[in-house]
């Protein structure tokens, strides 16, 4: 049987207030004490102004954290300028820019080891075969979030390949599919059944050079 009280907070409200006059009302004929009902109209009365206390709250919170943001945005922003301004100060010194806390210039740039890639953790895979006959492939160190997904230092893609009917056993049945300078990479898929693929993924270097495979990653396109 349906509660007679409504399930929502505003239908509660509501409720209560219509209850709690008619209890006041009415509630000595009915066997309640004075006591209990002067008590139940009064906790009823405090309902509504809590209610609106919180609302005031949130509001409020909602202001401060939007005065918070605009803050901090506009203290950062004066202070890119001012950083930039001491970088390009000829009387800035390396010592000057560690107590500030600024960038120091590299005059001699680390070379990197052609080997490197071998050591560079392989690309994540997150696929997303919502519509029909595509696969949206994201790869790299953070494929769920692409606004924090760059790539690896060195690297200027990434070898995506496919197997169709899902992980081969044979090696040979990885066919190369593209190669990504940013994720995602759309795969657009001409079937008219369901169709099992298999994807993986590695890093290509500035040296052309390929990084290990990473863990496959397996989805049926619908059609």
């Amino acid at each position: 049987m349906a509660d007679y009280i409504p399930g929502d907070e505003a239908g509660k409200i509501h409720w209560l207030g219509v209850f709690a006059p008619w209890i006041g009302a009415n509630g000595a004929t009915h066997g309640f004490s004075p006591a209990e009902i002067t008590d139940f109209v009064a906790t009823a009365a405090l309902a509504p102004v809590e209610v609106d206390n919180y609302l005031n709250a949130q509001a409020a919170a909602r202001t401060a954290l939007a005065t918070k943001h605009t803050a901090i945005n506009t203290a950062i922003e004066q202070a890119r300028d001012f950083a930039q301004r001491l970088q390009n100060d000829p009387n800035t010194t390396d010592a000057d820019r560690a107590a500030a806390g600024i960038t120091i210039r590299d005059t001699e740039p680390t070379k990197s080891d052609e080997n490197d890639i071998l050591t560079t953790p392989a690309p994540l895979l997150k696929l997303n075969f919502s519509v029909r006959r595509q696969v949206t492939i994201h790869w790299g160190p953070n494929p769920g979030d692409e606004r924090h997904n760059g790539r690896p230092a060195g690297t200027i893609g990434c070898e995506v390949q496919a197997a169709l009917g899902g992980i081969p056993t044979d090696e040979s049945l990885w066919v190369p599919f593209d190669v990504d300078t940013q994720s995602p990479l759309i795969h657009v898929v001409d079937e008219t059944t369901p169709k099992t693929y298999a994807y993986r993924a590695r890093y290509v270097s500035k040296r052309l050079k390929h990084g290990p495979f990473g863990d496959p990653a397996v989805c049926t396109v619908t059609v």
